[in-house]
């Protein structure tokens, strides 16, 4: 877990695997989730100021994470879901929950494909068709501002198991057109029919809003990935002269004095 590392997923600490405190210890992401208000337990949205329909979907909802988990070596998530995309405070979008299939309980259901659900025993890290499906729910959820699977008088708890039918179909008027039919490719019941990552990131870069919000949150993660790569050049190069200081002051005087 620690060698799997990008800069859009949480980056992994650490875990206590001493019952019963059993948890893990990952990056933390101040600015909250793209979670939305849900009507069965009436919490309030951890989504990122600001954003609105049709506005900095490009930026944050950025799969650049998920694409690289699925060509790394966890190979899916199995367990995604808004809670679990978390922003950070460069407003960068991760991806945390991932790997760790031993730690997990039962997933919250209203986010897992249809062919999952059907199993007696689904695979723990779940599939990666799986994992779109996940995320086109997960559009939904940001496009109209409305929890998972959300209906006027028919409320879903996160345990249940949504039908078919249920799935809710966005109006014109509350999302882009491009977008509501990206997630429903991406919840097909088919799940060859679902796109994969790669292809998902090309078509939200062709249809995301090119305003001056996702500029300047663009540059703002450039410039600190940069900064990033600059501290760590000057540190090396603080190290490696304080090497040299201290090799020169042995020759001086004996270690014992100094």
């Amino acid at each position: 877990m620690r060698d799997v590392q990008n800069e859009h997923l949480t980056r992994f600490i650490g875990a206590c695997i001493d019952p019963p405190n059993i948890c893990i210890v990952t990056e933390y992401c101040p600015r909250g989730s793209l979670q939305v208000p849900s009507p069965w337990t009436g919490s309030s949205s951890c989504a990122p100021p600001g954003l609105q329909v049709g506005q900095t979907l490009s930026t944050h909802l950025r799969p650049q994470g998920m694409v690289f988990l699925h060509n790394s070596v966890i190979v899916s998530h199995g367990k995604l879901k808004s809670s679990n995309c978390v922003v950070d405070k460069r407003f960068v979008l991760k991806i945390t929950d991932y790997g760790l299939t031993s730690f997990r309980s039962d997933p919250d259901c209203l986010w897992v494909a249809p062919e999952l659900l059907r199993m007696e025993s689904p695979p723990l890290q779940g599939t990666q068709k799986g994992d779109v499906y996940s995320f086109g729910i997960i559009l939904q959820e940001v496009a109209l501002r409305r929890g998972a699977f959300y209906l006027e008088r028919a409320l879903l708890s996160p345990k249940g198991k949504p039908q078919r039918d249920h799935r809710v179909s966005p109006s014109p008027n509350e999302s882009k057109p491009e977008l509501g039919q990206l997630m429903q490719r991406c919840w097909a019941e088919e799940p060859t029919e679902r796109p994969d990552f790669n292809h998902i990131r090309l078509l939200l870069r062709k249809h995301g809003t090119n305003n001056i919000l996702d500029n300047l949150l663009s540059r703002m993660e450039q410039y600190a990935n940069n900064l990033e790569e600059l501290v760590e050049e000057r540190t090396q190069a603080y190290h490696e002269e304080k090497r040299k200081a201290e090799a020169l002051l042995y020759q001086i005087l004996p270690q014992s004095v100094l």
